[in-house]
């Protein structure tokens, strides 16, 4: 692999591919020119640019028109992110506590969770390490230090992003309430998420049964203001919470015929969570723990209910607290290849967030969209009327890339040292993922040679990556943008256009 890698990186550099050269004269322009002159995408805004590595441009339509790319941004994000902190990156959570430790092993003061931004803990991710090891590892470091009894409480601390909200303002509501709409804290647990499993009502109009799944949160206080749907009908269920206070609703409506199934929602109060969860561990487990739990507010104060005030108790500074010692997260190559196959918005967003803190900047979204466009800089790729990335996961409208910026970014990743873990990461149709069911008529070996990664939201379909050769010349590879926006016909339609673009430029090598 190196050696392809190296390969294409020399090829790209020194063959001066450029993407002023006119319009190619390739069988692939004229296949994509016609598909994209046809429905669905006749009316549809669609941008394609493909260069192979030797030089030759293959398809250009609209190469510079910015366009919202959806998912597309995580490619940006998890290179950013690799070539920032290294492959070998391992977020660290800490324990640490306040106050003093008796001969007896009581702990006079607070015991802190100092969370360094691990999106992985608790969560159900193949890369995340289990909660019950992680938990132990937390628990041992407590016994190791001879603490048998805490006066004070379980403290969950977040407080290493500062930031005030950990949302993007640029998402739309709708987002808010799904699974990834929390956001990411400095301690996190579950990737912030609250499952709840749903059944329908009796009969049309009744109330669907909804109950709280996992994590255990018994501080929540939930409605269920949604109704049973005729058969065959949508589900069109949605929750609503708020950072305010302990309370959430589900609304919509959720057909009568449906099967049980996993309603996945956003918590709001990750680093609580996370406090309970261990503080239940310890207790469960003889280290008696008389003041409970609560965590940190981005302001410092102490929270162990979660009613609104503006009144609290100051958290000691993390730099006065005694450090017992920490646990680590999988390594970043892990988290980055989890984040592109599985198309993660959590864990991407905490990615960008983590970039901006290692590059001087704060993690609030705005000092995180300004440290991406620093990082790209730092690549010597000019951002200027070709990209604004507004956040780390592609879910706010508000960014805007266009398939030269794309192709130029792909290309200059091939050139890095973090190629390889880049590469890798990249989902393959056929294989786990979100390109699983891509290409469905097609061999896997045709499969095989396509790495990149899918965008799509409500009028956007969007896929960027690299199309490897069939007679394994690394010069043949293919580095290409697909971008389709204002597009709203169903994805029955819009598919077999995609595959005919791609399987266009396949056919190029």
């Amino acid at each position: 692999m190196r050696k392809h890698i190296s390969l294409i990186s020399v090829a790209l550099l020194l063959l001066g591919w450029s993407a002023t050269a006119g319009i190619p004269r390739t069988a692939a322009q004229q296949a994509v020119a016609k598909i994209r002159s046809q429905e669905p995408l006749r009316h549809a805004l669609v941008g394609v640019l493909a260069v192979r590595a030797d030089g030759d441009t293959l398809a250009a339509i609209n190469i510079r028109e910015k366009l919202v790319p959806a998912s597309n941004v995580k490619l940006l994000t998890t290179g950013l992110a690799l070539h920032t902190l290294g492959a070998d990156y391992r977020y660290e959570t800490r324990i640490a506590y306040s106050g003093s430790i008796d001969e007896d092993g009581k702990l006079t003061g607070d015991l802190y969770i100092l969370g360094g931004g691990d999106p992985t803990t608790g969560s159900r991710a193949d890369c995340a390490i289990p909660l019950d090891q992680t938990l132990a590892a937390w628990m041992k470091l407590v016994q190791d230090a001879g603490i048998r009894c805490i006066e004070g409480r379980v403290l969950g601390d977040p407080r290493c992003f500062g930031s005030v909200t950990s949302q993007n303002l640029g998402w739309t509501y709708d987002d808010l309430g799904a699974n990834y709409g929390a956001g990411p804290q400095g301690l996190n647990f579950f990737e912030n998420a609250q499952n709840f499993y749903v059944t329908p009502g009796p009969s049309v109009g009744a109330t669907p049964y909804v109950r709280p799944r996992y994590p255990d949160t018994p501080w929540m206080q939930y409605a269920v203001h949604a109704t049973t749907g005729a058969a065959r009908s949508t589900n069109g269920l949605y929750y609503v919470n708020t950072a305010f206070g302990p309370y959430g609703e589900v609304a919509g409506s959720f057909p009568i015929d449906r099967k049980g199934y996993t309603l996945e929602c956003s918590n709001l109060f990750g680093a609580y969570t996370c406090a309970y969860y261990f503080y239940t561990y310890l207790q469960t487990r003889g280290i008696v723990v008389k003041g409970g739990f609560g965590d940190v507010t981005p302001q410092g104060q102490v929270r162990t209910d979660l009613a609104f005030s503006s009144v609290r108790p100051r958290a000691e500074k993390p730099a006065s607290l005694t450090v017992l010692g920490g646990t680590q997260s999988p390594r970043l190559s892990d988290i980055v290849r989890e984040t592109n196959c599985d198309s993660n918005n959590f864990y991407a967003e905490t990615l960008l967030k983590t970039v901006a803190l290692k590059t001087g900047f704060s993690a609030d979204f705005e000092d995180a969209e300004a440290a991406a466009s620093a990082a790209m800089r730092g690549l010597g790729l000019r951002t200027d009327d070709v990209c604004r990335q507004f956040d780390g996961s592609g879910l706010s409208r508000k960014n805007y890339v266009s398939p030269e910026f794309f192709v130029r970014f792909l290309r200059k990743m091939t050139t890095l040292p973090v190629w390889d873990a880049y590469f890798e990461s990249l989902p393959v149709p056929g294989k786990k993922g979100t390109l699983e069911q891509m290409f469905p008529g097609s061999t896997q070996a045709f499969r095989d040679r396509i790495h990149m990664k899918s965008g799509s939201m409500n009028g956007v379909r969007c896929y960027s990556g690299y199309i490897l050769s069939t007679d394994g010349n690394p010069q043949h590879t293919i580095v290409f943008s697909l971008m389709i926006n204002n597009c709203t016909a169903g994805t029955w339609m819009v598919n077999p256009a995609i595959y005919g673009i791609i399987e266009a430029l396949a056919a190029e090598n």
